[in-house]
């Protein structure tokens, strides 16, 4: 069985986390006895009409028994890549994860409104987009520093911690230039939190393995696993195995990597994450990550043929 998988890299370029997450997958199928096929999104075209198309290259649509979706894009731009995968789906592919998912969890944004119309715990969280609404901000979330995000951005990217009113009010004015820029995302700082996260894998309702994430570098409060965090085996409660689930569901996806805090409150999710990194966690573990989402994929595979199947006798 051939097992597909599509991505958003350049094909010609393929490099960093990315390419190490393709050479974990395609390792794990290879032990498990699946051919594992690329396809580019680069090198697929849509076709609309009365008879909507696929068109991959060297690839017939047919022959796509499941598709595991690797989203490595950001937020920025991604009408097309979204709208690629819904494609897939309305040609009768099954996919792994979801257009509909992808959209939420790459979306910083959309993923915090989700969790909290689900009433998932979240770090107290202001979206910012004019800097005249600043004292309100500082007000509520109480006194500094305070975490800004942009809406795009990964592996800690995109992230920085605020000191000051100057530098809050000269950042924002430096990003949310005028009414054409993206807001910014504005949390409280939990300080007990500081340079650690844990990070919840999560495959098909089951949580394949979870890790500590542990900032190493002096004064660096994110804990990414490639800024060079420390990661280790964590041992979840069962507040956090809920919360975990209770994101995932939430988003709707088959495959996520669910970023917590442990504050004096509880547990936070700070992030859910469509396209969560194979490396760190295999490592942390010591368990193949990504031959799990291989088996989930079979599995999904099966599941749904054996239901076609049957719905064609009945």
């Amino acid at each position: 069985m051939t097992i597909h998988i599509l991505t958003f890299s350049n094909p010609l370029n393929i490099r960093g986390a990315t390419k190490m997450d393709l050479e974990l997958l395609k390792a794990a199928g290879d032990n498990l006895g699946f051919q594992i096929e690329f396809i580019f999104a680069r090198e697929c075209q849509i076709k609309l009409g009365k008879k909507p198309e696929l068109i991959i290259k060297n690839i017939n649509l047919d022959d796509i028994k499941i598709l595991i979706v690797r989203p490595n894009f950001l937020v920025n731009n991604f009408d097309f890549k979204t709208s690629l995968i819904k494609q897939f789906e309305i040609s009768g592919t099954p996919v792994i994860n979801g257009s509909l998912a992808v959209s939420r969890a790459k979306n910083k944004l959309k993923t915090l409104q989700v969790l909290s119309q689900k009433k998932v715990p979240i770090p107290k969280t202001f979206i910012v987009s004019n800097s005249n609404y600043i004292d309100d901000v500082i007000s509520d979330l109480g006194t500094f520093p305070l975490i800004l995000k942009t809406l795009s951005g990964s592996h800690g990217n995109g992230v920085s911690i605020i000191e000051s009113k100057r530098g809050f009010k000269s950042l924002i004015e430096m990003i949310v230039k005028d009414a054409t820029s993206d807001p910014v995302i504005v949390q409280e700082y939990v300080k007990e939190s500081t340079g650690k996260d844990i990070r919840v894998f999560i495959v098909g309702r089951r949580i394949i393995a979870a890790m500590e994430r542990i900032a190493t570098r002096r004064g660096e409060f994110r804990s990414n696993f490639h800024l060079g965090a420390r990661v280790r085996v964590a041992e979840l409660s069962e507040e956090e195995k809920h919360i975990a689930f209770k994101a995932v569901e939430a988003c709707g996806l088959d495959v996520a990597g669910v970023d917590i805090i442990r504050t004096n409150s509880g547990p936070k999710v700070l992030e859910v994450n469509a396209n969560p990194g194979l490396e760190g966690i295999s490592k942390a573990t010591n368990r193949d990550i990504a031959g799990e989402i291989i088996k989930f994929a079979v599995k999904k595979y099966k599941r749904l043929k054996n239901t076609k199947v049957k719905h064609i006798k009945d």
